[in-house]
């Protein structure tokens, strides 16, 4: 009991000669060192701060390009090229887009387009050029190219939709708008598509030659 009265009171003593010794600024420690260490008050720093804030503008500036109707999860953007009224115009009325027309017309469309177009350069730039069957020969490698374009796309179709199954054309347009889904985008409507792009390619390329060595009109390509 003596012993422990005489700790507390020890360590009573300690404390106030702390206190005392901390409000005077020296901290005398006996039998550890012989100089005293000395507390200095903590000062604040004076240092000088700024805060940035953002500072919103009062007219929103017009971005040039942006995504299709403000949604960027579209995956697609508007530009002053793809948005102006002429260009849709254009892609509209192309016969991949005219969902209103049938797969068979717009088949026979690309083909009559692609057999015309193909005749020149077979002829012009063909093994025999040089000879009297330059027209005959390329009007044959035109057809037989369109022949190779039209089993691609039977490949095409086979691989990619099923027999039965509805068009996976969106229903939707961007803005929006409910539509018929394209009729192209089934295994029904693909058949006919080429089909008609074999017929009008074939046909493309009969009517080239006609126009140029049966009718003899004073073309460049002959």
């Amino acid at each position: 009991m003596a012993t422990a009265a005489a700790s507390t009171m020890a360590s009573l003593q300690l404390k106030s000669s702390l206190t005392s010794s901390l409000r005077g600024g020296l901290v005398p420690l006996k039998g550890v060192c012989g100089s005293p260490f000395r507390v200095l008050p903590s000062k604040r720093s004076n240092s000088s701060s700024f805060t940035i804030k953002a500072i919103q503008a009062d007219k929103p500036t017009y971005q040039v390009i942006q995504p299709i109707n403000g949604d960027p999860f579209i995956g697609s953007l508007e530009t002053p090229v793809t948005s102006s009224p002429l260009i849709a115009w254009y892609l509209s009325n192309l016969p991949a887009y005219r969902t209103a027309v049938s797969p068979l017309l717009r088949g026979i469309e690309v083909g009559l387009a692609h057999g015309y177009l193909l005749v020149g350069p077979f002829v012009k730039t063909g093994p025999l050029r040089n000879t009297p069957y330059a027209g005959e020969a390329g009007s044959l490698a035109a057809g037989g190219l369109v022949a190779i374009l039209s089993l691609c796309l039977t490949i095409y179709g086979i691989s990619s939709f099923k027999e039965g199954d509805p068009s996976i054309a969106p229903s939707l347009t961007l803005t929006g708008r409910k539509k018929e889904p394209d009729q192209l985008q089934t295994a029904d409507g693909w058949a006919k598509f080429t089909g008609g792009f074999f017929f009008g390619g074939i046909s493309g390329v009969i009517w080239a030659y006609f126009l140029l060595y049966v009718l003899d009109l004073p073309y460049y390509v002959k």
